[in-house]
């Protein structure tokens, strides 16, 4: 008798209890040799076993629209306001009669053209030419302020920004005491512009953000750094984001009620 006809009969012994075990089990199973395989068969079957597919968008009507036609009873949506997004499981099921989770709805709000273009040039190291070609790019969504708090138009902020002057000075500075004595030197750049322009201080950018949030105001103060380099920085960056995932939180759960959708959300993501 060989090692493999041995262990046969070792595993053979083991049936009666392991059956019993399978007796008590509260889910289908099924005890098969290793040298079984499964096929499934829905390919051949008119009808799929069930329904599934994931349905994605970057509008906030559609995404509502499509709940319109699949609400079920268990649905759940879980919303992920720090990527901007949402999914919506529809066969998630209940506690006592849990779905397979193979049909969702994904939603991910898109930046528009105009909040990637404030984006891309903040604490960005620019050229005049560069920085006041981007004015002149942007003009329907910039408000530009001077020293002085006054509106300059933005022709004229394009212009005083090709105008600019970079002055720089040099120095040494010298402290002698009774008993010590110090020296250090120094550089300082100062930015000029022609008398008849004003300088530009502030830019104030107007834009909607994402499709489906409203309007907002990013105000960007003007800094230099080194010779020449002009540096544009969003004021409370972070601030503006928290508030914009609110907003999309507060905006999908009013879009559900006004259309009268009966759905669980939460702020979270959801894996099985």
């Amino acid at each position: 008798m060989d090692k493999s006809a041995i262990q046969q009969i070792q595993e053979l012994a083991n049936v009666p209890e392991f059956l019993n075990q399978l007796q008590k089990a509260g889910f289908p199973i099924a005890a098969l040799p290793q040298s079984f395989e499964v096929h499934d068969l829905e390919v051949y079957m008119p009808n799929r076993n069930q329904f599934r597919g994931v349905m994605s968008t970057a509008n906030i009507d559609e995404f509502v629209r499509y709940h319109e036609d699949y609400q079920t009873e268990g649905n759940q949506c879980f919303i992920n306001a720090d990527h901007m997004s949402a999914i919506t499981i529809f066969d998630l099921g209940t506690h006592k009669s849990p779905g397979h989770c193979k049909h969702q709805a994904k939603l991910t709000l898109r930046k528009t053209a105009a909040f990637k273009a404030v984006l891309s040039i903040n604490d960005e190291r620019l050229s005049q030419k560069k920085l006041a070609e981007w004015v002149e790019d942007y003009s329907e969504f910039l408000q530009v302020f001077s020293t002085d708090g006054e509106v300059i138009e933005n022709s004229v902020a394009s212009a005083a920004i090709r105008n600019m002057k970079f002055e720089a000075k040099t120095g040494r500075e010298s402290n002698v005491g009774d008993f010590s004595q110090s020296q250090s030197e120094y550089e300082s750049i100062a930015v000029r512009t022609k008398e008849e322009f004003p300088m530009p201080a502030v830019f104030k950018f107007t834009c909607e953000p994402y499709l489906g949030l409203p309007e907002r105001s990013f105000e960007m103060r003007m800094s230099t750094i080194g010779n020449e380099t002009l540096i544009l920085r969003i004021k409370k960056l972070e601030q503006h984001e928290e508030e914009m995932s609110e907003q999309f939180k507060d905006n999908l759960g009013a879009e559900f009620v006004s259309e009268g959708i009966e759905i669980s959300t939460f702020i979270g993501s959801f894996s099985s």
